[in-house]
């Protein structure tokens, strides 16, 4: 080798070993920075007790945020600044603040200048810092041994992991309104239980109240985290709750902390259970069932199983279960007999479907399901109980779990509000055991028909007038700060989480044309400043309005001015569509008038043919005028072109 081909390999090496010097301290630097940010405590203080909150950084932006509860805004806050096992200061716009030292933010959201520094006083990085403060809603500041095994929970199977821990509850105005020992602490739900932002659920060791909902043990918080809204959750049990004389769960928006770190905006909600001020049935002599779908079914948890296949949680008391289960199972089959004779009389016991069920509650249920659109209608989340398993008579109730609700929806057959889809049966692929077997089977019956139709003219038409012309409003001014926070808090993983989007598969009243999602509103700068860029309330709080608008339309004309209605089955088999989920349409077109909305499903490499009426062949496309039920069939035909 030359002494000029020596001379440059060594400049090489050189270099390469400067580059990895270079990257290895910045890899320190930056592993140090994050260590030390989530060490670092700011300590204030809110009628009298002592609340603790932790630095979130936006890795986008490279920029650190503190949240800060409703009670803290718009004046100045005092922090005692302190590290997790006292390692480490902090500089902020120049000044060191070493271990319990005092800093004030003068509350106006100024951006300050936050540098980390090690124990030997060694920079670690220097980031902008903004403290933001919410509005409106009380804050939950929970404190549990170990919130990292509870957060990075990914699998169903592991919810049970439970900690203890304490609650402190602070209201928008600073008063402490509840400071409670939590027995257990653990995350709750099913899908939304492996999403980043977790559901919880906690349990006092006494009774307590809560947001004014009356005193017990157990409380959910709903995180919401598939609902851009915020808001159909509410919506729903408070128009049950009005609607309806049984017990409903009730539920207050709250703001989220855990170990001091910000979770996001939550729903506080009653827990569906037996007990004093929730569901009050004797333990002993009843029944409590959950529909269930059958790829959620746990190995600890009694299930009957009818002979349709719709599948029931049961929970009971006794010391012969197995005995209980067969009873229960009787039960089942028995008014599923009654539901699927044309008669309406079980070939079991003779009984009427009237003498099984409560017609009233089940109505009531019904109606609920079919307001809200709800895609897991007749399959999932479906309560109902047995106050004397001696005499069983089989009441619906209470209802639960709305985020999925109001064209936000994973099956597209629930988007359309002009359409009664908790009156259809096939909600689930061909196949599927999970379909609405049971309230399809209900609304067939003549008594339920007739009462379900006059409970949402006496009853349910004018609580859904209020919440369209005034309770969404009221809700959305009253969460518009939080949501901000939360959707900046969670960023771009909201967008991933929602099962529709403002402008997608969306229905317009009166010609039924769906249109396409135009990309915008997910992301803007308002006078808030960058962090406000996630906001897009207002678009997803429209589509909820829009959706229920359309629905009071529909069942106005269906069940109070009492129109003609055929039923259109439009069946979309394309290879190219999720045929994991439902695709087939249902379309309720008055009688003698033109049908709209019809979808039109391409993919390249496949050209579709058009709509055909299963029985008589003829093509059938938009504009035609229907004047009896067809089911029609769209054909793709593969081009072979990519």
């Amino acid at each position: 080798m030359t002494f000029g081909n020596k001379m440059r390999l060594l400049v090489a090496v050189s270099a390469m070993l400067m580059l990895a010097a270079v990257l290895t301290v910045s890899y320190v630097r930056t592993d140090h920075e994050k260590e030390l940010a989530e060490g670092l405590i700011f300590e204030c203080a809110a009628d009298g007790q002592k609340i603790e909150v932790r630095l979130w950084e936006d890795e986008e932006e490279e920029k650190y945020y503190l949240f800060l509860p409703s009670c803290f805004a718009g004046k100045p806050t005092e922090f005692v600044l302190r590290y997790e096992g006292g390692k480490g200061t902090v500089g902020i716009d120049g000044t060191v603040y070493k271990r319990n030292s005092l800093w004030t933010d003068g509350g106006k959201e100024e951006i300050h200048k936050l540098e980390l520094k090690g124990p030997l006083g060694t920079s670690a990085g220097e980031k902008p810092l903004q403290v933001l403060a919410s509005a409106n809603l009380p804050a939950l500041m929970i404190s549990a041994e170990d919130e990292k095994d509870i957060l990075d929970l990914t699998e169903f199977a592991n919810k049970k992991y439970i900690e203890t821990g304490n609650l402190l509850m602070v209201d928008e105005s600073g008063s402490v309104v509840c400071r409670e020992n939590l027995e257990k602490f653990k995350v709750r739900g099913n899908l939304t239980a492996t999403l980043d932002k977790k559901p919880f659920t906690f349990t006092f060791q006494r009774p307590v109240s809560l947001c004014g909902m009356k005193p017990a043990c157990k409380w959910n918080l709903l995180a919401n985290a598939t609902d851009g809204s915020y808001i159909r959750n509410k919506l729903v049990l408070d128009l049950a709750n009005a609607s309806i004389d049984a017990y409903e769960p009730d539920g207050e928006f709250v703001e989220v902390y855990l170990n001091g770190v910000y979770q996001g905006m939550y729903l506080l909600t009653e827990a569906v259970e037996i007990g004093e001020n929730r569901l009050e049935i004797p333990e002993q002599d009843s029944w409590f069932l959950e529909m269930e779908l059958d790829f959620r079914m746990e190995e600890d948890v009694p299930y009957v199983i009818s002979d349709a296949g719709q599948i029931f949680a049961a929970g009971f008391v006794s010391a012969k279960p197995s005995e209980e289960i067969s009873r229960i199972r009787y039960m089942i089959n028995d008014i599923e007999r009654a539901l699927m004779a044309e008669d309406g009389v079980s070939t079991l016991s003779g009984k009427d479907l009237g003498e099984l069920i409560d017609m009233d509650s089940w109505a009531e249920a019904f109606l609920v399901q079919e307001i809200s659109g709800d895609h897991d209608t007749g399959i999932a989340s479906q309560f109902s109980y047995v106050t004397d398993k001696e005499n069983p008579l089989l009441y619906a109730g209470p209802v639960w779990d709305f985020d999925g609700v109001m064209g936000n929806v994973n099956t597209p057959m629930f988007g359309n509000p002009a359409a009664l889809t908790a009156s259809v049966c096939r909600s689930r692929p061909e196949g599927n055991a999970n379909q609405n077997r049971w309230l399809s089977a209900m609304y067939n019956n003549p008594e339920f028909q007739a009462l379900t139709a006059e409970k949402y003219r006496e009853v349910f038409r004018e609580n859904l007038g209020w919440a369209i012309e005034e309770g969404i409003d009221q809700y959305t001014e009253k969460i518009r700060r939080s949501a901000l926070l939360d959707a900046l808090k969670w960023h771009e993983k909201r967008q991933d989480w929602i099962f529709v989007h403002p402008g997608e598969n969306r229905w317009a009243i009166g010609d039924g044309k769906s249109t396409e999602n135009d990309g915008s509103g997910n992301e803007r700068v308002s006078a808030e400043g960058m962090y406000a860029r996630f906001s897009d309330l207002d678009q997803h709080v429209d589509m909820v309005r829009e959706f229920l608008l359309q629905k009071k339309d529909f069942l106005d004309r269906l069940w109070v001015e009492k129109r003609d209605f055929c039923v259109v089955e439009v069946r979309n088999e394309a290879p190219f569509l999720n045929q994991d989920y439902n695709q087939t349409l249902y379309y309720w077109v008055e009688k003698g008038t033109p049908l709209a909305g019809l979808p039109r499903y391409e993919m390249e490499g496949y050209d579709f043919t058009g709509y055909f009426d299963r029985e008589s062949g003829e093509n059938i496309s938009e504009g035609a005028t229907i004047c009896e039920d067809c089911i029609l069939e769209g054909i793709w035909e593969e081009t072979g072109e990519q």
